[in-house]
């Protein structure tokens, strides 16, 4: 009797301990297969850098124009603007050496009758210059653009564009940041697998995206890459795409 007390306890201590063992098994072979099935496939990331960059080079250029009857005329009307123009940028700290002059433009405006057609008169002359500034100063290009405008009060037929402003060091400044979103991504990827309890093999392949180059604030992308070239302060952002082995 007391035999069959015994193996009754063993029958029930193993029919209770039997489904564990079961889940746990194939909790484990369930591991272990993920961990086959992982190994010898590729994981691909991306990877960023971000830095905040300060416009170190800067251009403006704009145009002077004047029309009149007498083609003469005209033109001493534009060489006048120009004295203007040269004393305005002089005070604004730019001399005549900083200033790049194109040659005067001279077209003619030919007059037509009430129909439209083109006759054989002049009706004026149009002579007109471009300038431009360029300077390491950037605050200060930036304000002369600014104040321009104040030239129109005197008589002057001014037409500008924007300025545009550059960093000069951004060819150096891209390897750096490349080097940046590699490793970024080689993290990343690092802390996807090691969550399945696998480790990263070689480097499959690894290519670069576009950079863009946006004012700090924004998040304006492109396809093809963002370059802003009306901001001072800018932000560039790097990005690339690795693959890797899993083992």
């Amino acid at each position: 009797m007391k035999q069959s007390r015994i193996n009754l306890f063993w029958l029930i201590v193993f029919g209770c301990t039997l489904p564990l063992g079961v889940v746990l098994s194939t909790h484990l072979a369930r591991r272990s297969f993920e961990r086959v099935k992982l190994r010898g496939q590729t994981i691909r990331v991306k990877g960023y850098a971000e830095q905040a960059i300060e416009s170190d080079r800067a251009h403006w250029s704009a145009e002077i124009t004047r029309r009149h009857a007498d083609r003469t005329e005209a033109y001493n009307r534009l060489r006048a603007d120009r004295e203007k123009l040269l004393r305005f940028l002089n005070e604004k700290g730019f001399d005549h050496n900083d200033v790049s002059m194109a040659p005067v433009q001279i077209g003619e405006l030919i007059r037509r009758d009430e129909k439209g057609n083109r006759t054989n008169e002049i009706e004026y002359y149009k002579v007109s210059q471009r300038f431009s500034i360029a300077s390491n100063d950037v605050r200060k290009v930036a304000g002369v653009a600014r104040d321009a405008a104040g030239l129109i009060s005197e008589g002057i037929n001014l037409e500008a564009d924007s300025p545009q402003y550059l960093y000069t060091g951004m060819n150096d400044l891209k390897l750096e940041m490349l080097g940046r979103a590699t490793m970024n991504a080689r993290d990343r990827a690092d802390r996807l697998v090691s969550a399945s309890d696998n480790t990263l093999g070689t480097l499959r392949s690894a290519s670069q995206g576009v950079f863009q180059i946006t004012p700090a604030y924004s998040n304006e992308v492109s396809n093809s890459g963002y370059n802003d070239t009306r901001s001072i302060d800018k932000k560039i952002r790097a990005v690339v795409t690795m693959e890797y082995e899993i083992r």
